[in-house]
């Protein structure tokens, strides 16, 4: 293998993409040692690695699907080459040949079947709760679904849907498999849920064009850019106001960190409440900031409540 398909082969797993997943998971099982007082080394670290095959499995594969698209697309963020972590559309590795189309899906979905022996240690040799299983399972469907056929979510109106819940089901399984059931990880991840579909939203807005056509509607291409600059500075207003249970319930100093996204989210909404989203320039600095606001949400989440529960007297 030459460097070049071996830098490649890196670039296309979008390695500084998976601190959002990675970090989503440790959210949840933080919240099971500060909630409960239960914390499982065996689980936390299988789970860790099961999410990033996982979502490696969905980044190839969504790569693959989307080559049309990322074929078309000179609007991205980022331009023709490189993946940033603010970089909308595709990596181009795909479009500029460096890899086989075919060869990428087949790679995503090995991914897919190497967090299932993961998922049975969890089950069957640490004896994580009874529904473990089946949460995976669920998590798998909802991920290979939102670009994979037969539903391809991402192409039907449907991506930003699916990406909610399917950080909403990382949270609370990963908080499931420590402590089991409860709303609780699921009310203090709320901005985190809520900011994902977002995101989502606006870092389709330069991909719109490309998007509209190689046959994927997005909400974007369906329901326009004015209008969905409404409903992303509503999503994200509301993402503010639910960072508000997570210093009711600490009562701490710590829930101050939590300023930090908020800020990032704050300035991405700037542009699309002065209806500025269609000059490219300040529809990057949006992007860019609410990317930021959106991975510095469960870090910051994650250390009010790893700090509360490890300094509250």
């Amino acid at each position: 293998m030459s460097w070049k398909t071996l830098k490649a082969w890196i670039e296309i797993q979008k390695i500084p993409r998976h601190s959002n997943d990675i970090f989503s998971c440790v959210l949840g099982a933080v919240l099971a040692w500060y909630h409960v007082g239960v914390f499982h080394w065996g689980i936390f670290l299988c789970a860790l690695v099961a999410v990033f095959f996982i979502a490696n499995g969905i980044y190839l594969t969504n790569e693959a699907q989307d080559y049309e698209g990322d074929r078309l697309n000179m609007g991205r963020i980022g331009g023709r080459g490189g993946m940033g972590l603010t970089t909308t559309g595709g990596t181009q590795v795909l479009v500029r040949g460096y890899l086989k189309r075919e060869h990428v899906q087949v790679v995503g979905m090995l991914f897919f079947a190497l967090a299932i022996p993961l998922g049975l240690i969890i089950q069957f040799v640490f004896h994580a709760p009874p529904w473990t299983i089946l949460l995976g399972v669920v998590g798998m469907f909802v991920t290979y679904s939102y670009s994979n056929p037969p539903i391809k979510a991402s192409y039907r109106g449907l991506g930003e849907t699916f990406m909610m819940a399917g950080y909403a089901l990382l949270v609370f399984t990963a908080y499931y498999m420590q402590a089991g059931p409860s709303w609780f990880p699921l009310i203090v991840a709320l901005p985190r849920i809520i900011t994902v579909p977002a995101l989502k939203i606006i870092r389709e807005f330069p991909d719109r064009a490309a998007d509209e056509a190689s046959g994927k509607r997005t909400l974007v291409v369906i329901l326009g850019q004015g209008r969905m600059a409404r409903v992303y500075t509503a999503l994200i207003v509301l993402a503010l106001i639910a960072f508000i249970p997570t210093a009711v319930v600490t009562r701490s100093l710590f829930a101050v960190l939590n300023a930090l996204p908020a800020v990032y989210l704050v300035r991405s909404i700037v542009p699309m409440v002065r209806g500025r989203w269609h000059n490219r320039i300040e529809l990057e600095q949006a992007c860019s900031a609410g990317f930021i606001g959106l991975l510095l949400t469960p870090v910051t989440l994650t250390a009010t409540f790893l700090l509360d529960g490890l300094f509250s007297f």
